[in-house]
């Protein structure tokens, strides 16, 4: 089977591409291992700010008598805030999928190995494209601590499904993930403790903001450990021996300690997908940092191939993806035949 394009990944980046792309009238063809809309639709962006709006909803209704409102018994359903993340994700990926259709796009789901510039094949089948784009995203950094395959630590995914509150939380890294956790799990009483290595939170920020944002947080019982490294993790048994608790070890300006906390999200960042899906067979151009080197157009050392999104590690945001791939979609419409 031959299409003018082929997508590798249906993330922002390549559903953005192949509605374009379809709407023009090329024939194409998109690949998802998993579902449609990526990390940003349904583990990231979308359900961390359902989930956030619901704590919000909560806080508010807890103080609602500074604004004479009386709210005599204010609570939570954590199920039924999980369930209704999960209802709004799935919506929206259906959402994304009616699109796809309507201009025409082929979607295929399976995991995705590249033979050669023009040849991809998933399962059982192969296809051949003109043009070929590259939107497979990022994953969850783990950094190599030591214990860190030893402890049952959370994921942001495994944080967005979970249905019971943990007593404390200990959250190692403060970049965005980690302070929309922050904020989710303190709002529903959890205690909430921040280990970041840098000296402010929100790296990327503006430190004025970032110090402000960390101000408020801190006032709501949020507790935050800066210029701080972790340097070991343990299980160990709580203080009646009935359950398991993590021990987080650091080092920091006034020596070593510790955190105990009931669980662990570990939210240090994230890295470009490159490995399962055979980019070593393209051999394209990397840049110093290791990601894939384009051009203005989002095409790569070889042409016909573009990358779009988190691979090119401009930036792991969903609006740099899309812009990239509007980018990348003009380019083929440019040269195909």
């Amino acid at each position: 089977m031959k299409y003018q394009l082929i997508i590798i990944g249906g993330g922002p980046a390549g559903y953005t591409a192949a509605e374009a792309a379809g709407k023009a009238g090329l024939s194409v063809l998109l690949i998802e291992k998993n579902s449609l809309g990526g990390v940003c639709l349904n583990e990231g962006c979308i359900p961390t700010k359902t989930l956030l709006y619901s704590a919000k909803t909560y806080d508010s209704a807890k103080h609602a008598s500074k604004y004479a409102v009386n709210i005599p018994e204010v609570s939570f359903d954590l199920p039924k805030i999980i369930a209704r993340k999960s209802k709004v994700v799935r919506k929206l990926v259906l959402g994304v999928k009616a699109k796809l259709t309507a201009n025409n796009v082929t979607i295929v789901s399976g995991e995705a190995q590249i033979i050669d510039k023009n040849t991809v094949r998933c399962g059982e089948e192969t296809y051949e494209g003109e043009n070929l784009i590259l939107c497979t995203g990022s994953e969850t950094f783990i950094p190599p601590i030591p214990g860190v395959d030893a402890v049952n630590y959370w994921t942001h995914r495994d944080a967005l499904d979970s249905k019971e509150l943990p007593a404390s939380l200990a959250i190692v890294g403060g970049g965005v993930i980690g302070m929309e956790f922050a904020s989710f799990f303190n709002s529903l009483g959890v205690e909430v403790t921040v280990i970041e290595m840098l000296d402010e939170i929100l790296g990327g920020m503006d430190k004025e903001l970032s110090a402000m944002l960390r101000a408020e947080y801190a006032k709501r019982g949020i507790k935050f450990m800066l210029d701080t490294k972790v340097v070991a993790l343990s299980e160990v048994a709580s203080g009646n021996g009935d359950t398991q608790q993590i021990q987080v070890n650091y080092e920091n300006a006034e020596g070593a300690g510790c955190v105990i906390a009931e669980r662990l999200l570990m939210s240090v960042g994230r890295r470009p997908v490159t490995k399962g899906f055979g980019l070593e067979n393209l051999n394209l151009d990397k840049t110093a940092r290791g990601n894939i080197q384009v051009d203005g157009q989002m095409q790569t050392s070889v042409p016909g191939v573009y990358a779009c999104g988190d691979l090119t590690g401009f930036s792991l945001l969903a609006h740099t993806a899309v812009r990239e791939a509007e980018v990348a979609v003009h380019a083929c419409l440019l040269y195909t035949s």
